[in-house]
């Protein structure tokens, strides 16, 4: 398999490679502020499996997809912290913006600036656990059941506006999903 590069070289592979372990064969600088990837002029996961002919880019912060990407990634990191400290807040919507990024909340009751500060504070534990983000998606049926079974109400709703056949997957910790990507985050 022939994948090329940005910059028109070209690096052969035996077998299917993730973008991401691309990125690392060719320099661990770059894979550690890789963000996405581009294939075939197509953002993707840096999970993402490579296993035909194609042209690739690793995007980082630099890129604006790739600061897409990063900054839908701490709409994700602010959700977990949230929901860590403040259980019963529902979640709505938390996309990438063009100067950064936010998240919907129905807290319980108003938060102060020290809950800021202490949502700041357990945004940067959970970088610093470096969990593992997994994605799997399930049939509309399904995902409205899984949100309805955690008592996220705005996400029922938005799932269920999406058009009939929409995938939706979610990406988060398993037993803690944090999004769709459908639109539903």
């Amino acid at each position: 398999m022939k994948l090329t590069l940005k910059d028109g070289s070209i690096r052969e592979f035996d077998q299917p490679i993730s973008v991401i372990d691309l990125a690392k064969s060719l320099s661990e600088g770059l894979a550690r502020v890789a963000c996405a990837g581009e294939v075939n002029g197509k953002a993707v996961d840096l999970r993402t499996v490579i296993s035909e002919d194609a042209a690739v880019s690793i995007l980082t912060a630099q890129d604006k997809e790739g600061l897409s990407t990063l900054r839908h990634s701490c709409s994700h990191v602010l959700a977990q912290a949230v929901k860590r400290l403040y259980p019963n807040t529902k979640c709505a919507i938390g996309p990438s913006i063009a100067d950064g990024f936010y998240y919907d909340f129905d807290f319980e009751t108003p938060i102060t600036a020290d809950d800021l500060k202490k949502i700041e504070e357990e945004m940067r534990k959970i970088v610093k656990e470096d969990l593992p983000i997994e994605r799997f998606e399930l049939p509309r049926d399904e995902a409205i059941q899984f949100m309805k079974d955690r008592n996220e109400p705005y996400k029922v709703e938005l799932i269920e506006d999406l058009p009939e056949g929409e995938p939706i997957s979610f990406t988060g910790r398993v037993t803690l999903p944090i999004s769709a990507r459908a639109r539903i985050s």
